[in-house]
């Protein structure tokens, strides 16, 4: 009789510990998650061909794919506005619409997404001409999911962040444009 009473004090006492810490590792794996989710991206890329052709190649939005894997798809519809998609480390796709909010003609590109997005994403690029056949390109990208599910949270966790995908999406990618260095922002 007394081993079964000791027996329900363990496990009272094993169900008052999980009640306390459960909800604490459900907390810190999703804002963990967030975390690896969020991209604050600053860089600088230098093409080697002339600034026309690569403001050009990159006012149009649907080029963003062939340079950044994680993008499935951006649709351009020309008049400033762009919807996109892209793949996340567990195969899941996030769509937003954006809206261009800066156009200077080879100088600058900005633009984010609309309101009531599931993520809060910008972008700007800069433009400067380094001679006849090479361009200076600045690059700012942020990307902040609204929310994380704890699901979404647990596949980022286990796989490399969007911040480290996008860096080496954008360092080795290869450009139509020509070679290309990355040099510390």
């Amino acid at each position: 009789m007394r081993t079964r009473g000791k027996r329900w004090h363990k496990v009272t006492a094993a169900a008052a510990i999980a009640g306390a810490v459960v909800p604490a590792l459900v907390r810190w794996v999703r804002r963990t998650g967030h975390r690896r989710r969020t991209v604050d991206l600053r860089m600088t890329v230098v093409v080697e061909r002339p600034i026309a052709d690569v403001f050009t190649f990159s006012r149009d939005f649907e080029n963003f794919p062939r340079i950044l894997e994680v993008l499935d798809r951006v649709e351009d519809f020309q008049d400033g506005r762009s919807h996109w998609v892209v793949r996340g480390p567990g195969g899941q796709r996030t769509e937003w619409d954006a809206v261009v909010t800066k156009y200077v003609p080879h100088s600058v590109i900005a633009w984010e997404s609309v309101p009531d997005s599931p993520v809060r994403a910008s972008g700007l690029m800069r433009f400067a001409p380094l001679g006849k056949d090479a361009t200076r390109v600045d690059v700012s990208l942020t990307y902040r999911p609204v929310s994380t599910r704890f699901r979404e949270a647990v596949r980022a966790i286990a796989g490399p962040s969007n911040h480290t995908r996008l860096r080496e999406g954008l360092a080795h990618a290869s450009l139509d444009l020509g070679q290309r260095q990355e040099t510390p922002a």
